[in-house]
Order: structure tokens, then C-alpha cells, then sequence
């Protein structure tokens, strides 16, 4: 397919590399700083632009890869006509296209991208469009990135968008807190990737209710009481420690 990528960052840099190494003719990449156009171009052998007018209509599909704050006014700016075009969003309504082409919708890979990448990895794929015929052509397009992709209107995937937050984002910041506690007290984080690793395998095979363990789950005040006690140089992590065993207590039924 002929693929015009609309944004140099993250996500464009590598759905271009994966394309470009799936065998699809990049023709143009914009940005409007000329410097991020001609750098991403360069390496994807296509025509750089700077300027949205230079932007040709001579493609199968359009990426629209920029930050969520910027879809609107590049959108607003683009003229399309039938050509499919796509955003990268995961809580931007796909309507945001709706005044740039007659055939749009949404491809947002739920994983953490940086630009460094050569490809996604395993990713789930959530894809949407204005129409069912669009949608199947943008399903068919996904498949360049993954193999698990999921349709999901506005409405659920602004739910799924904030989901993800909560089981990676929020998660990762822990790991980030706990790390640092390991810092300050001389101990080797390395020692809980095989308890990381495996919580998150264990969640194929059962569900979150069932993998739950610790001093809260159990209602066990004193262990509790202990672990408090070795938090308190550490405001932050102490605070959601706190808040957490709170939860636990009361989905355990231990608090009211």
C-alpha cells in the first residue's frame, strides 16, 4: 500500500518502520518542523514535507500521528476527500476526522511506544471506523502490527484508553517507587522481576481475584503494622501503600 505517515514522533517513527518493512512504499512524511520531516523520511526513502498543503492525495491511507492536543487543528486542515484516514488516539474521538475525508477511524495500539523501537512487539490493536466497510479495511491494515486487534467505538475505548493507565501506567510507577526504596535501603531490584514476571504470566491462566495474596488479602494487621514502619522515609510509597491495603481490606471484607 502507499502510506503517507502525518507526524514524526514515537508512533510514527515506528508504524513507519514496520511498514516500510512489511513492504509498503511510505511516499511522504510531515512534520511541521522540517528538520523532524526529513530526519523520519530519510530513514522510511520518502518525501519529506513541512507544510500541510504539500500534502498529495495520492495515497491508500493517511496515519494522523500526532499528540492528542494537535488532532484537532492538523485535522481541521486536511482535505482527503475518499482517501481512508486514521488517528493513533486512544481517547480522541475518531469524529475529529470527520471534516478531512469521507472514510476514517482509528488505529491505536494500547502499548507504551518509544521511538527507539523497530517494532511493536506483542500489542493488542484497537481499531474503529465511520463505517463497517471502513472498518474492515482498517482491520486489514492493522493486521501489519499485530494479530490481536479489537473494535471499540468512543465511548469504550476512552474506557479502555483509561484502563490501561491503571494496569500499566500505574503499576510501572510503583515498580518506579519500590526501586527507589531498593536504592536508599542497598538492595538489588533485579531480585523481584521473577515475582513481577510471574504475577503478570499468571494472569492468562486465572483471574485477578484469584492471584491476590498478602498481609491485606489475609487481614493480618500486625505484618501490616511492620510494613508501615519501614515506610516512613518514604512518604510516597508509604501513602499508597496505605491507600491499597486499604482497598484490599474492604474488597476482603476485613474493613467497613
Amino acid at each position: 500500500m502507499q502510506v503517507t505517515i502525518i507526524g514524526s514522533g514515537n508512533v510514527a517513527t515506528v508504524f513507519g518502520r514496520m511498514l516500510a518493512a512489511g513492504g509498503h512504499t511510505i511516499r511522504q512524511v510531515y512534520s511541521r518542523t522540517a528538520t523532524h520531516a526529513h530526519s523520519l523520511a530519510g530513514e522510511l526513502q520518502a518525501q519529506a514535507v513541512s507544510a500541510i498543503g504539500d500534502i498529495e492525495r495520492e495515497a491508500d491511507i493517511y496515519i494522523l500521528c500526532v499528540t492528542d492536543d494537535a488532532l484537532p487543528g492538523v485535522a481541521a486542515q486536511l482535505s482527503l476527500g475518499d482517501r481512508l484516514l486514521v488517528h493513533t488516539a486512544g481517547s480522541v474521538s475518531r469524529e475529529v476526522l470527520a471534516g478531512a475525508s469521507s472514510h476514517y477511524g482509528v488505529i491505536w495500539p494500547m502499548k507504551m511506544i518509544r521511538r527507539s523501537m523497530q517494532e511493536l512487539g506483542p500489542v493488542s490493536v484497537i481499531i474503529d471506523g465511520n463505517t463497517a466497510a471502513v472498518i474492515d479495511r482498517i482491520r486489514d491494515f492493522a493486521g501489519n502490527f499485530s494479530d490481536s486487534i479489537a473494535v471499540a467505538d468512543d465511548g469504550r475505548r476512552e474506557k479502555m484508553h483509561m484502563l490501561a493507565s491503571v494496569t500499566a501506567n500505574f503499576p510501572n510507577h510503583l515498580y518506579q517507587l519500590a526501586a527507589e526504596y531498593c536504592a536508599g535501603e542497598g538492595i538489588d531490584f533485579s531480585v523481584f522481576y521473577p515475582i513481577i514476571e510471574e504475577t503478570a504470566k499468571a494472569l492468562r491462566q486465572l483471574p485477578p481475584a484469584r492471584l491476590q495474596a498478602g498481609p491485606a488479602f489475609r487481614g493480618d494487621r500486625k505484618t501490616i503494622g511492620k510494613h508501615e514502619a519501614l515506610l516512613r522515609d518514604y512518604p510516597q510509597l508509604d501513602r499508597l501503600y496505605r491507600e491499597i491495603t486499604r482497598s484490599l481490606l474492604l474488597k476482603n471484607g476485613y474493613e467497613r
